[in-house]
């Protein structure tokens, strides 16, 4: 099973460069680069002894809105410059006021130990690890986080008691064995095969997991499947997180695409609607929109299967390559004054208890 969030990839950016003159003098070719912003290095320790680097990008001088989010990755070997497939939703936070801090997936880039040894549980301390260390930089700010795809199963695991002011969730999947289900439903049907035939092929897939992931050593013979990514899947694939939902305290908003072809947007939809009971929240389904929340005009389940004219076409555009109101959705929930409104629906709640007891009388 592989949740897998679109983004660019350095070959794209070296192919693209190329051609940057004949391009360049359209506006969104600048949201590809983050070299001329503001920015200071940053590192914490997690698990006792594991430390990880990432950047913090500031807005200009004067434009700061006291509000910083974290940008929480997704699934496989990602780093702070992942092929600066984020750097378009980075730019368009710091142009509102709203600084950005993107570390290194441990064994990546410059941070230690292997994102392959990790639980979802795990995931979820290294980001209270991270939040802790912008609240000592950033005392007074609001601090968020924004979560991709696999961060589905990692950011509802925290608190408000961990320092934390707002979470965004995109795409965000509930259960892995199906988001798995799904993910191979769309592929097969891409590949032409009928219904009866991908409901036996699951049948099947799910059989074979059984077999190679309850194994107690790593089994050999499976391919392009490493140790390590076996014991990834084998620790998570049980996954489901609607009981983590149902317990967020952290004001939150969950957006997937309509057209997702990674995560079951509708399913996953309504089980926040129907879990998620914190207030403030938002759960929102945008029309044309990707897994990333990209136009439809870039859905595609893996980065691989993007056609060069496609890759040309997302990097001319930059923000706008995103769905129409997907980045004001985003940077305005980050920008809203949660803890007044968490107060206010607190005092709400009250309000609604006293008079309850007074009919009750």
């Amino acid at each position: 099973m592989k949740c897998i969030l679109l983004t660019g990839s350095a070959l794209l950016l070296d192919l693209l460069l190329l051609a940057l003159p004949a391009v360049m003098a359209i506006g969104g070719v600048e949201d590809q680069f983050l070299s001329e912003r503001r920015s200071e290095e940053f590192s914490f320790t997690w698990n006792k002894n594991i430390t990880l680097h990432g950047t913090i990008w500031l807005p200009s001088d004067g434009a700061s809105q006291g509000s910083i989010t974290a940008l929480v990755h997704g699934d496989g070997p990602t780093g702070r410059i992942n092929g600066d497939g984020y750097n378009p939703l980075i730019n368009a936070l710091l142009d509102r006021g709203i600084a950005v801090a993107y570390w290194d997936k441990p064994g990546v880039g410059e941070s230690g130990g292997s994102w392959l040894d990790q639980s979802m549980s795990d995931r979820a301390d290294e980001t209270r690890s991270a939040i802790r260390e912008l609240r000592e930089r950033f005392e007074d700010f609001a601090i968020g986080a924004i979560g991709f795809s696999q961060a589905g199963w990692v950011l509802p695991r925290l608190s408000i008691e961990d320092g934390i002011d707002y979470l965004v969730l995109v795409g965000p999947a509930v259960n892995w064995q199906d988001q798995s289900d799904y993910f191979g439903t769309i592929r097969m049907e891409a590949e032409g095969k009928s219904p009866g035939e991908i409901e036996e092929a699951l049948i099947q897939d799910r059989a074979n997991d059984d077999v190679i992931f309850n194994a107690p050593t790593f089994p050999s013979n499976l391919g392009d499947l490493t140790e390590g990514r076996w014991g990834f899947i084998k620790r998570n694939r049980h996954e489901d997180s609607t009981i983590f939902i149902a317990n967020l305290t952290i004001p939150t908003l969950a957006v997937w695409g309509e057209d997702d072809l990674n995560v079951d947007a509708m399913n996953d939809v309504e089980i926040y609607r129907q879990f998620l009971t914190v207030r403030p929240r938002q759960v929102v389904l945008i029309p044309e929109a990707t897994h990333s929340l990209l136009k439809s005009t870039y859905n595609y389940q893996t980065f691989d299967q993007w056609p060069l004219e496609i890759q040309e076409e997302w990097y001319v555009e930059g923000r706008s390559a995103y769905a129409e109101g997907a980045i004001d959705l985003m940077t305005d929930w980050a920008l809203q004054d949660h803890k007044k409104s968490k107060a206010k629906s607190a005092k709400g709640k009250k309000s609604e208890v006293k008079q309850s007891k007074k009919k009750k009388k």
